[in-house]
């Protein structure tokens, strides 16, 4: 499949602030015709196309950059459409390395069962990629995981089975302030689109504790980051359960503060959204509405977000949240 020329717009797409070389990354997701496999970087002026063969294309793989190896890790993801998926055939479970505009397969043995929607993170602390959750099909019903792994050493290791509930959607970063794991969110076995007030875990010494906090409204497929100047959680849009939003939370490690903002980028999920060490800076990128994908790119800094790129939006033509 011809990857595109142009950066346009874009959902279910991954995207990753590479902290060895100080750059925003974009790999795959789809536009309103097709899933791509393709690798871009943001510069001042716009996307740039990095010419690199590697991963086949798919929409919701899980990213990560490990700046310490000067190297991004990716993991599964689905070859379709988001809302397409017809059997368990197009979800996948393989590794892949980027480093020096290269990508490199690890093969792998007892790697996690083929998924999509993965939450990923590394931990800079224990110098390892952690993921949890994400879906595949099963008897044609989405099977949601709740298992947790580690990739250490190009070897993948299964942590625990115990912790957050079997959920697809939920968001994961890690916290360089206290050295530990946050995940919020995601749909949970059952139908329903998370618990009824939200959840906060955090993942410490391999082990997840559920934070006994005010909660806010439940929410799957929202983006999370940890701004580390500002040592706090940082999280935007997402899905309720009745509609996508565009609210945006901060959490400090003992309570969530819903931000009361005048400009703001427009409700949606399946976007993407990096922290720039660097510039101090969030940077929020695509997603789409149900009825249309995006192409806008926003920056969040000093308080406020501000719209720096805009393609305009494509009307939406795959089914599903």
């Amino acid at each position: 499949m011809t990857d595109a020329q142009t950066l346009t717009v874009r959902n279910a797409h991954s995207m990753v602030y590479d902290l060895a070389n100080m750059r925003t990354v974009l790999f795959g997701g789809a536009d309103e015709k097709r899933v791509y496999g393709d690798l871009w970087v943001l510069k001042k002026k716009g996307w740039t196309k990095l010419e690199a063969n590697g991963p086949s294309p798919r929409t919701f793989a899980s990213l990560i950059s490990d700046g310490a190896n000067d190297r991004l890790i990716l993991f599964g993801g689905n070859s379709v459409l988001f809302g397409n998926e017809a059997n368990p055939a197009q979800f996948l479970n393989d590794t892949w390395e980027y480093t020096k505009g290269n990508w490199r397969r690890f093969r792998t043995k007892n790697a996690p069962e083929p998924r999509s929607s993965a939450a990923m993170a590394y931990d800079s602390f224990n110098k390892r990629t952690v993921l949890f959750g994400g879906y595949s099909l099963e008897n044609g019903k989405n099977k949601r995981f709740g298992d947790t792994w580690e990739f250490k050493n190009g070897k993948w290791k299964k942590l625990s089975q115990s912790g957050p509930s079997p959920r697809v959607g939920a968001e994961m970063s890690f916290d360089s302030h206290e050295n530990r794991i946050i995940l919020f969110g995601g749909s949970t076995d059952g139908g329903d689109y998370g618990p009824d007030s939200g959840e906060t875990w955090v993942l410490t010494d391999n082990k997840w504790a559920k934070l006994d906090i005010s909660q806010p409204p439940n929410i799957f497929n929202s983006n999370i980051v940890f701004q580390t100047q500002e040592k706090r959680l940082f999280r935007f849009g997402g899905w309720n359960g009745k509609g996508r939003i565009n609210e945006t939370w901060i959490f400090k490690g003992s309570s969530w503060e819903l931000l009361d903002l005048e400009a703001k980028p427009a409700a949606r999920n399946h976007a993407s959204m990096v922290y720039d060490f660097n510039q101090n800076q969030t940077i929020l990128f695509g997603g789409h509405d149900g009825e249309k994908i995006f192409g806008d790119l926003w920056i969040f800094r000093h308080g406020k977000w501000y719209k720096e790129l805009e393609h305009p939006p494509i009307k939406r033509k795959a089914n599903g949240h």
